[in-house]
This record gives C-alpha cells, sequence and structure tokens, in this order.
C-alpha cells in the first residue's frame, strides 16, 4: 500500500481535476508491486502515464478496462529483495502472472520477461503445472 501526507502535498493543485498531487509516497510493504506504463485515451485524446500498483487484481482491473479507454504499454515487476534473491529492490519487465494453487490457498508466480520466475511463497515453486493458471499476460507475449 501506498501511503501519502499532507505535508507532502503539493500545494499548486492537481494537473488532473479532482486529484492531488505528491512530492512523494511511502511504500510501507515489502511484497512486490507493478510500474506500468500505459495509454490513458479518452474523447480528448491519449495522454501516456505510469501508476504505481499494489495488487495482481488491481492490475487484472485495468488489464481489463481496454473498453473504457485504457491500454497497457508496459508492467514492470518492482520485487523486494528476499524475492529475488539480491537483497535489494529490484524493477523487471513482466512477461506473465500465474495463479498458483495449493493447499487451499492461491499464490502468485511472476514470470519475467527476460527469462526467470519469482514467486510469492516458496512452496508455489514446487508445485505441478496442473496447479497454474495464467491470469496475465503482457502484451509483447512474456
Amino acid at each position: 500500500m501506498f501511503l501519502t501526507f499532507e505535508h507532502a502535498e503539493v500545494p499548486v493543485g492537481a494537473l488532473v481535476k479532482g486529484a492531488h498531487s505528491w512530492r512523494y509516497v511511502e511504500y510501507i510493504s515489502s511484497y512486490p508491486y507493478f510500474h506500468v506504463t500505459a495509454l490513458d485515451r479518452d474523447g480528448e485524446g491519449e495522454r501516456l502515464t505510469t501508476l504505481l500498483i499494489y495488487t495482481v487484481p488491481d492490475l487484472l482491473d485495468l488489464a481489463a478496462s481496454e473498453s473504457q479507454g485504457w491500454l497497457i504499454q508496459q508492467v514492470q515487476l518492482v520485487s523486494p529483495g528476499h524475492m529475488n534473491g539480491t537483497g535489494q529492490w529490484k524493477m523487471e519487465e513482466l512477461g506473465a502472472i500465474e495463479a498458483v494453487e495449493f493447499s487451499r490457498r492461491t499464490s502468485y508466480a511472476y514470470l519475467l520477461a527476460g527469462g526467470g520466475e519469482y514467486v510469492e511463497r516458496k512452496e508455489a515453486a514446487s508445485q505441478p503445472q496442473s496447479h497454474r493458471r495464467v491470469v496475465y499476460r503482457s502484451r509483447s507475449g512474456g
């Protein structure tokens, strides 16, 4: 989840009516999130924008909003060091997300466009392919 503070709000107003602008936000979690480049197409034109998305369901909602004018251009997975094995946060292009079912729970596997996979829970890595289903695939087919 992204946390904002009143003192970080930019006082000049919003670039978009009804929105607020912030000098910074705090990320208060050690879970992965998504850095999404998307095209916002409305009746007045197109606007390339970047969104920071916290959950897989929110990313899936955005991917399903093509009929409302949104088109995802690229998704970068921002993964914490304990997940990517480096001890540091890392941002890499996402190819696909698989839901992995095991022990009556769902976890996610993140397949990177350049190869490799990160899992939310270690148990998910050992699950057979029959327990996995693709829930998101990048436009480039990753």
